[in-house]
């Protein structure tokens, strides 16, 4: 059964039965005003730096969160995050519109045209009438207190990397000339007390079994050339490639669309995955940048060095996919999968979810789409896949997902929780 959590002051409301009913029926159920947003801004960020940076990492959850704040400010179902004001005569759907247009429109300029044109479509489905014109104050005070709440965050901080040579050390990998990621550890959490938080202790020691398992795994089955890898790994290798970041919402957007979920707990969820993952990464690159441990591509090219009479080097060895530019302990993938899971299942109440979607990132000629019967499954997946494609080793993995469990388990705890007493609104023609 899903959990609520109950902090702050108690509302004493015993019934709170919301009813609209206006005299323009949607084209759609309820909750594609949320859907569609989601959608635009995704896109929009994987279009301007590819997730590369955290200027597009920030975007999703602080429009999603502009978005929670102002539905709630009209029935407080769930705690809000930055706008806490009350609006009960606000149109939600005026406000939900609105305030995702300004926050985009705010951190990408250059695509104001496409969120005036989603904005516009909206808006032309509310009637004009003083809670249109609530909604539309609601959603602007809601996207302006979350860009003024997070204007100094550090999202942009830069640092600087310099690589050394001696083993264990990160390099830079091939064909890169620079690592990414280095300035976020100095970024400021949106759930996260610290960035270091959850920061585990150090990688194996080159000298250790541990070590020297997790390095003959992954050049067994890492390898461009692997002679144990099945054509299905490989097949997951590139599935997963599609990071939570994009595979998370597209999931849930399907599903909130074919069972008509309530509006108010679309935001959330939305609002939550995109938190987690905007604290997963600063988690876990600042992780990656205080221990700096290389990866299998260097490690498996120059292990006559590392110390292990376990380990045996070759030269050629090249991992099936392209190795990103950042060290390899812990994986951000593995993080972001199993934090991601985590409010997943915090959601549906249990653990036997049908994860099923179609990814973009396989290769031509091979099928789009994978399921697992329960989430947990697919975390599994997610985690061996960074073995398949050669880019981490297996305890870097593991403590990855082991991050990304208790990083969600404070955000559920901490954030955006169930307030007592208020029923979900009733929505006639939303």
């Amino acid at each position: 059964m899903k959990r609520d959590y109950f902090f702050g002051s108690i509302i004493t409301i015993l019934s709170l039965i919301f009813v609209m009913s206006f005299d323009q029926e949607p084209d759609e159920p309820d909750a594609h005003v949320i859907v569609e947003w989601n959608e635009l801004i995704i896109s929009t960020a994987a279009e301007v730096d590819r997730f590369q940076t955290l200027h597009g990492n920030r975007a999703v959850p602080l429009m999603q969160l502009a978005v929670h704040d102002a539905l709630n400010a009209i029935v407080p179902v769930y705690e809000q995050y930055a706008f806490t004001e009350s609006h009960p005569d606000a149109h939600p759907i005026a406000a939900a519109s609105q305030a995702a247009h300004d926050v985009m429109a705010e951190i990408f300029p250059d695509h104001a045209e496409s969120a005036a044109e989603l904005h516009q479509k909206w808006m032309e489905r509310v009637p004009d009438n003083n809670a249109a014109k609530e909604g539309v104050r609601v959603g602007q005070k809601s996207a302006q207190a979350i860009l003024e709440l997070r204007e100094n965050s550090g999202y942009d901080s830069s640092g600087e990397y310099i690589p050394g040579n001696e083993p264990g050390v990160y390099r830079i990998t091939p064909p890169f000339d620079e690592p990414i990621g280095i300035g976020w550890p100095d970024t400021e959490p949106l759930s996260m007390t610290s960035p270091d938080q959850f920061r585990p202790g150090p990688p194996p020691a080159l000298e250790s079994e541990t070590y020297a398992r997790d390095f003959n795994e992954v050049k067994r089955y890492g390898s461009k050339n692997s002679e144990v890898r099945t054509d299905d790994q490989t097949h997951v290798g590139y599935w997963f490639a599609e990071y939570p970041t994009v595979a998370y919402p597209d999931f849930v957007r399907n599903y909130v669309v074919e069972n008509d979920i309530h509006p108010w707990r679309a935001a959330r969820l939305f609002a939550l995955l995109a938190i987690d993952n905007f604290d997963g990464l600063i988690s876990v690159f600042d992780a990656k940048y205080e221990y700096t441990f290389w990866r299998p591509y260097t490690a498996i090219r120059n292990a006559e060095n590392d110390g292990n009479p376990q380990t045996q080097s070759d030269p050629d060895w090249e991992p099936e996919m392209t190795t990103a530019p950042h060290p390899d302990y812990p994986a951000a993938l593995s993080t972001l999968c199993a934090g991601g899971a985590e409010v997943l299942k915090d959601f549906f109440g249990t653990s036997d979810i049908r994860y099923s979607r179609e990814a973009g990132s396989v290769p031509e000629g091979t099928p789009a789409e994978r399921s697992y019967n329960t989430i947990d499954e697919a975390v599994i997946d997610c985690e061996n896949s960074r073995i398949y494609n050669g880019f981490h080793f297996r305890t870097g993995i593991e403590v990855g997902s082991e991050m990304g469990r208790e990083r969600a388990q404070h955000l559920l705890e901490n954030h955006l929780a169930r307030r007592p007493g208020v029923e979900y609104p009733e929505l006639e023609g939303f």
